[in-house]
């Protein structure tokens, strides 16, 4: 041990020797940075050591001497080797040996990280440690609700920086990621705020590290605001207002007027419209006698207005003619429609929404040379028209009966899991097991019981996932919309088995969904995890 000390120090002077005057150290400011830890440092370094160590971490000198410090420090490299990395408006120091990883689309920077083949589709890539990088939103840091200390952090450039951690017996899930066999068992995480009001959240995860502390810590001190930063990339648009405008038409005195839902049309008086016009559901279909043009009405809060502005850009930039239109409808925050002409059928695909109301699609297909089809369009959209009935702000799940009366408060000793920013109370019995990602379970025998948490963050021209018709509906904070449901599992039809959908975003793209089985799941404790549960921390920005 005298001999190991004996070149540490031997190292550290050698290494102070060759330290001189740099521009732009502040050696106050350093020396303040040092004093904040406000404890003993462990290890085996100790007062004048520390401090010089310390100040070469800060100012990332290091010996030129081929010797090397001994691994107690992993910050210490060899100059060949990059360290330094940028990511969200902020550029930091990883210790040695971490490489950059993908596992959500966002990178990662992990100690050997395993990434699975190919034909390995069950099993996402992982590192026992790791670093990663994501924008938050009103997310608290986990340290914080579990009780350990927060830290403000001096990060140059920033408004403002917080830090605190957590080990894995502080919360039932090792690590606040949830990156199964990547979870560590001490997770640090660092709040950043960007001077545009952005919170960027630096996470580390550490498995085997005698001093986990001490290593966050020194990656905290090599955070700075990274002034090459051009802000986060966004998404070419063409909005509403910057599509060409298509005439509409005036309906002809033959056509029959109607209403579906608060919005009026009209088509020809002929069009056979069926039972369902009467007292029309949430969709609604009518068409000529012979079923060459058929027009399709839905009351939906799914509508694909976004999406069609993303791709007017990308016709714009490969120079062709936009398919999408604007027409005018009083009232209306959202009035346009894409056409498309394939081989045989015409479509228009209509989009209607009531300024803080309902939103409607309207579709039109006619077969090639059964109508002059840019008539029949002009007068469609002529024809339609938004009565009191389009102010009602509900939707199709808002018919449903409310879950509140339902809900319990779980048990006071049920304890506190969270699950990519969701949080909620779960009994103690159901555990997650390492390499599990989202799925808590009791493996009792003959009464077992399965938890597990879907998240879906669909890409803009997917179609969101659809709420069930029936159950209950219920808005847990964080949430815009969901709906509950409660029954016998599908299969055996034996046991209880209950199923959750929320939606995070109005368009419901950002949505999770929970189901809850087994001979051991009750009715009662599946409206206690319910009661429990909060989205706030899983909220996109």
């Amino acid at each position: 041990m005298k001999e190991q000390s004996d070149d540490l120090m031997q190292l550290i002077h050698d290494a102070a020797g060759r330290v001189g005057p740099l521009e732009g150290i502040d050696g106050e400011a350093m020396a303040g940075r040092v004093i904040r830890r406000e404890r003993v440092r462990r290890g085996v370094i100790g007062g004048a050591a520390a401090l010089v160590l310390v100040a070469l971490g800060a100012a990332a000198i290091w010996s030129t001497d081929p010797r090397v410090l001994p691994a107690l420090l992993p910050w210490v490299h060899n100059s060949s080797t990059p360290t330094e990395v940028r990511s969200d408006g902020l550029t930091f120091e990883v210790p040695a040996g971490y490489e950059e990883f993908d596992i959500t689309g966002d990178p990662m920077w992990g100690l050997d990280p395993v990434i699975p083949g190919d034909m390995e589709w069950d099993q996402n890539p992982y590192a026992d440690s790791w670093v990663a990088v994501d924008p938050v939103q009103d997310v608290p840091l986990v340290g914080e609700l579990v009780g350990n200390p927060v830290t403000e952090a001096d990060v140059p450039g920033a408004v403002a920086a917080r830090w605190s951690w957590y080990s894995a017996q502080d919360v039932s899930a090792t690590g606040y990621w949830e990156r199964g066999p990547g979870d560590g068992d001490f997770v640090g995480e660092l709040d950043v705020e960007l001077t545009d009001g952005t919170v960027v959240r630096v996470t580390m995860s550490l498995t085997g590290d005698d001093t986990p502390q001490d290593t966050f810590e020194r990656l905290v001190d090599t955070v700075r605001i990274d002034d090459e930063f051009g802000g986060p990339e966004t998404v070419p648009m063409i909005v509403q207002k910057d599509l060409p405008l298509l005439e509409t038409d005036d309906v002809p005195a033959s056509w029959r007027q109607a209403e579906f839902h608060g919005l009026e049309y009209a088509v020809p008086g002929e069009w056979d419209a069926g039972p369902g016009e009467e007292d029309p559901g949430d969709t609604l279909r009518l068409a000529r006698p012979d079923g060459t043009v058929e027009l399709r009405l839905e009351l939906t809060d799914q509508l694909m207005y976004r999406d069609n502005a993303e791709m007017a850009a990308e016709y714009a930039e490969l120079g062709e003619d936009l398919p999408y239109y604007r027409f005018d409808l009083e009232g209306a925050d959202v009035s346009q429609v894409l056409v498309e002409r394939s081989d045989g059928q015409d479509q228009a695909y209509i989009e209607v929404r009531r300024a803080g109301g309902l939103g409607y699609k309207v579709n039109l297909f006619a077969d090639h040379g059964t109508t002059n089809f840019d008539d029949v369009l002009a007068r469609t959209l002529g024809g339609l028209g938004l009565t009191a009935g389009s102010n009602d702000g509900t939707t199709v799940s808002d018919g449903l009966d409310p879950a509140t009366p339902l809900l319990q408060d779980p048990p006071s000793d049920w304890r506190p899991v969270t699950f990519e920013g969701l949080r909620m109370r779960l009994p103690a019995e159901l555990t997650s097991d390492e390499g599990t990602w989202g799925m808590w379970d009791n493996n009792s025998e003959g009464s077992w019981e399965d938890l597990s948490i879907g998240l879906w963050d669909l890409e803009a021209y997917d179609q969101p996932f659809d709420l069930d018709e029936s159950g209950y509906g219920y808005e847990p904070p964080g949430t815009v919309r969901g709906v509950v449901t409660v029954g016998t599992d599908p299969e055996s039809g034996e046991y209880f088995a209950g199923d959750a959908t929320f939606w995070l975003t109005a368009d419901g793209r950002k949505s999770f969904e929970i189901s809850y089985k087994g001979p051991g799941a009750t009715e009662e404790r599946w409206w206690q995890i319910l009661a429990s549960l909060d989205a706030t921390g899983a909220t996109s920005p």
